[in-house]
């Protein structure tokens, strides 16, 4: 028993010295929360609703597994519960710092940013992040999509190829 006590004592002083002089990051610095900007536009068509070209839309931020961070943009007001994935990760229909506005009356070409704030005002962690979109010209749910982007250091310009209801779509993290 002296003899592993011993040689455990031995393998964790040789550690300490292997280590000393190598800086040790706090756990605070390995977790990483770049500031930025996410520019976002978009052209938007019909999903083939009734209501066409009346419609509504709204553009959101999740993290990678689906969880709700921030509203970007949402233009619906009475019809606002057929934007059903949208309020589904985000039932109060928060849209702190979004811009907002009533049912759209024509297809056209949205834009919107997003800081890398939660709706906190709390910049998240880097990391991979989904750009969701949704739109609806139905008493139904309508067409919805979502991109994977990286949060980071470095920029991230993607244009994807054209989805139900949503073409010409081009976004990019770019770090500050």
């Amino acid at each position: 028993m002296k003899m592993n006590f011993r040689l455990l004592l031995i393998v964790i002083l040789t550690s300490l010295i292997t280590l000393q002089g190598k800086a040790i990051k706090p756990v605070a610095e390995i977790i990483a929360k770049t500031n930025g900007n996410l520019s976002v536009s978009v052209t938007t068509s019909t999903a083939g609703g009734k209501y066409a070209p009346r419609n509504l839309v709204a553009i959101w931020v999740e993290d990678n597994n689906g969880v709700f961070v921030k509203t970007l943009l949402v233009n619906a007001k009475r019809q606002i519960k057929y934007l059903t994935n949208w309020l589904t990760k985000n039932p109060e229909g928060n849209s702190v710092d979004a811009l907002t506005g009533a049912t759209v009356n024509s297809y056209n070409t949205l834009t919107a940013t997003w800081n890398g704030t939660d709706i906190a005002g709390i910049v998240v962690n880097n990391g991979t992040y989904r750009l969701c979109m949704e739109l609806s010209d139905m008493d139904d749910t309508g067409n919805f999509s979502y991109f994977t982007f990286t949060k980071g250091a470095t920029v991230d310009k993607q244009t994807p190829t054209d989805k139900p209801s949503f073409s010409n779509i081009t976004f990019s993290w770019t770090p500050k």
